[in-house]
């Protein structure tokens, strides 16, 4: 009989490569390609056109401001006691077929701000969700919550296309909102709990780079659709197309069956399952598993109560939680500041995000060379890049081409950086969390990222108000991010810790080196 723990044994099954690669994450891909499809879309299914109408004949008043201000959100609405101008009477838009909903409800000038509730009611939905399912994966299982929490996506994406009026998508965006990213973090913790340890970088980045091309799709489908209800339509066929895999295929997560319910015949029939998807010929008959650190409470499922009080018990933990839930709320405010601002902030917006797509693919070759050969905490580097290109962003839009600002390259480089944070924290945030705790840890920093992700579209009333202002904020905003990061322990190469007390006895071994080193 040969002793293995779940992470030994997830990396005997490692050695055809190509096949896991292929097979193991193929469910995780169209999952993830339908994120933006039904997240972002908003940024085209709402676009406010400011810069697409033209005066009517005859209409005085209109040629005035224009002649002042230029076709310009200034001119359109007016200022002080002017009104806005009236569509059909005054000016006409000029839209080549398109529809958005700010212009079919009048989400316009001081209604404005309704357009960014839909945005940002998909956030609050998932924020809500999220804190009060931060322990369904503990509980029930990461596979059983994604299975049905992905059903009622499906649902709930068609209801989205349909809307009759702004309450009614509202409501629904908050619902969905809640639904899809419970889905989504099952997928992340299913991701990290089945990979053998040296693929985790590349198993993470092919999920990443889903999203990625999701953007591509978006931008894509926007251009390709007038109609903004058909984006929505096509986001719930992919999450559709992702039905087969995960109620037959996927196994459910072994080190949940192990040690949050102490059932090491099931974790066994879980490997087993993994194992024929992987086409490995592992033999676990004779293996038998052990815990990464012997403890007597290893196995023990433990209730919400144990573990905030285990927060409480062990600084270390609650240390790194509270600069995870910061780091986390900082990556979700600047990336969807500036996905939802990229109207605002470039000159065409299917170029911008096309763009930014491009500069997302730069930022996932990144992670996966990063992830494999360099430490996790020069991330904090990446977030100080991001610090100076934004306060490089502050040159006026007039340096640079017709099609393009210097600023906004700057944005863009910015952006980029951040979401390669963002991204990576997906992988490290897991590392530095125990099995007994690690999906209510995912879960509270996915809660912190919605609640910077509810602030990002608001981001576009602050460009609106005062860029400068804005760009200053965000460049702050980083570098505090980068600062909090040099105090997070190194996981690069070290297995999953099981138990809280695991991170404390490294962490006293790691301090036994450093002195060691110190007097030697």
């Amino acid at each position: 009989m040969v002793s293995l723990t779940i992470e030994e044994a997830l990396d005997s099954m490692s050695g055809n490569v190509g096949v896991m690669v292929l097979l193991k994450y193929i469910w995780i891909v169209t999952m993830r390609i339908s994120g933006p499809l039904l997240s972002i879309s908003t940024s085209f299914a709402g676009y406010t056109p400011y810069k697409q109408w033209r005066c009517l004949p005859n209409s005085t008043d209109c040629e005035a401001r224009v002649e002042e201000n230029g076709i310009s959100r200034k001119s359109f609405c007016g200022i002080k006691n002017q009104e806005k101008l009236i569509p059909g009477t005054d000016m006409i838009w000029e839209l080549g077929g398109r529809k958005t909903y700010a212009v079919d409800w009048d989400l316009l000038c001081d209604r404005e701000y309704l357009g960014t509730f839909i945005s940002s009611s998909y956030f609050v939905g998932a924020l809500i969700a999220l804190l009060v399912a931060s322990s369904l994966f503990d509980r029930f299982g990461r596979l059983r919550v994604c299975q049905i929490t992905q059903i009622i996506s499906i649902v709930l994406g068609f209801m989205m296309a349909f809307p009759p009026n702004l309450w009614y998508l509202i409501i629904i965006r908050g619902i969905f909102g809640g639904v899809f990213f419970i889905t989504n973090t099952g997928y992340h913790i299913l991701t990290i709990e089945l990979t053998p340890s040296k693929l985790k970088g590349k198993a993470m980045t092919i999920g990443l780079s889903a999203w990625t091309t999701g953007q591509f799709l978006l931008a894509g489908a926007a251009y390709a659709f007038k109609d903004w209800k058909y984006i929505f339509v096509l986001g719930a066929c992919m999450i559709c197309l992702n039905l087969y895999p995960i109620l037959c295929l996927v196994p459910e997560s072994p080190l949940y069956y192990f040690t949050n319910r102490k059932d090491e015949f099931a974790a066994k029939e879980a490997l087993k399952k993994h194992a024929r998807l992987l086409g490995s010929d592992i033999d676990l008959d004779d293996v038998d598993l052990v815990a990464s650190v012997p403890e007597e409470d290893s196995g023990t499922e433990m209730s919400l109560l144990d573990v905030f009080k285990d927060f409480w018990k062990h600084p270390i933990l609650l240390k790194h939680l509270v600069i995870l839930l910061l780091v986390w709320l900082k990556c979700g405010w600047l990336y969807y500041g500036f996905t939802f601002s990229w109207g605002t902030l470039g000159k065409n917006l299917h170029l911008s995000y096309l763009l930014n797509g491009c500069g997302e693919v730069i930022a996932l070759c990144i992670i996966l060379l990063y992830f494999e050969k360099s430490k996790r905490r020069l991330l904090a580097l990446s977030d100080f890049i991001a610090c100076i290109t934004l306060l490089i962003a502050l040159t006026p839009d007039s340096i640079g081409t017709k099609a393009i600002s210097l600023s906004q390259v700057a944005c863009l480089i910015g952006s980029v950086a951040n979401a390669f944070v963002f991204g990576a924290h997906f992988l490290w945030t897991q590392e530095l969390s125990p099995t007994t705790h690690r999906g209510r840890i995912l879960s509270l920093s996915s809660s912190s990222a919605r609640l910077g992700s509810l602030l990002g579209p608001q981001a576009t009333l602050l460009f609106t108000w005062n860029k400068s202002a804005t760009l200053c904020i965000f460049a702050s905003v980083a570098l505090i991010s980068g600062l909090l990061q040099i105090f997070l322990p190194e996981t690069r190469g070290r297995p999953l810790p099981s138990t809280a007390a695991e991170i404390i006895s490294r962490r006293d071994q790691q301090k036994q080196k450093q002195y060691k080193q110190c007097n030697s």
